[in-house]
């Protein structure tokens, strides 16, 4: 079985390019950008626009939903409910033959990386805070989990901040405290990692704003779990970087 789409307003592009094919994107001669265990995004330029391709070849024949269908239904829904996302350009999808490949395309996200901005101007969070604040409560609150929740995954334009890699999204209709603590905590972490002793004030800011939305999570216990949850990532993190350099 194979499934191919491209959005409407990128059909006529891509044709002129000849990538108007699931082969002729899998096959594409672009400058590899990322390498992972079970997929490998690449960067190319089609009519003077940067696009980013995800190519996914582990997977399993079972599983329910692949990265690439994942991140194509997330981003088409939460743009739909207007959400900043990267715009969709292609998705496909192999099963039930050898090798199992899957593909999306997304055109690369407007701005600056929240990560890289914060880095090179780490007061700037005094301004980011009520576009986060208001970003991540209403994605919660609308039952989502991103699972990748970094200040690396948020590119802000000067006007609205755009979430990427949504290839690991969950819904679940309603908002799951367990899955908002685990997002909060990576941002918290990634927050840690790059404003030292001013995440304390990012974290109170945050908080201050978001607590509005989620009062459930002023509670002692709750607070406590997230410092848990916080606590164990950056043990995670350890552990990787611990391994890279032996």
């Amino acid at each position: 079985m194979r499934i191919f789409e491209i959005e409407p307003s990128w059909r006529e592009i891509l044709a002129g390019a000849g990538l108007a094919s699931f082969e002729a994107l899998w096959e594409v001669p672009a400058r590899v950008f990322k390498i992972k265990r079970e997929r490998e995004i690449r960067r190319l330029e089609v009519s003077g626009r940067r696009l980013f391709l995800k190519r996914y070849f582990r997977f399993g024949a079972l599983e329910f939903r692949t990265g690439a269908e994942r991140e194509w239904w997330a981003a088409r829904e939460l743009s739909r409910r207007g959400f900043g996302v990267p715009e969709p350009v292609a998705f496909g999808l192999e099963r039930g033959i050898r090798p199992r490949r899957a593909l999306s395309v997304f055109l690369e996200a407007p701005g600056v990386r929240l990560e890289d901005l914060l880095r090179d101007s780490p007061g700037s969070f005094r301004e980011l805070i009520p576009p986060l604040v208001e970003t991540a409560a209403r994605f919660h609150a609308q039952g989502f989990s991103h699972q990748d929740f970094y200040l690396c995954h948020f590119f802000w334009n000067g006007h609205r901040l755009t979430l990427i890699d949504l290839q690991r999204v969950r819904w679940a209709g309603r908002p799951k405290p367990r899955w908002i603590i685990k997002d909060l905590a990576e941002l918290f972490y990634s927050a840690r990692e790059l404003l030292g002793p001013e995440a304390g004030e990012f974290e109170a800011r945050f908080l201050e704003g978001y607590l509005r939305f989620h009062p459930w999570l002023k509670s002692p216990s709750m607070l406590k779990k997230l410092e848990k949850k916080i606590r164990r990532i950056a043990a995670h993190d350890a552990r990787l970087k611990a391994r890279s350099r032996s």
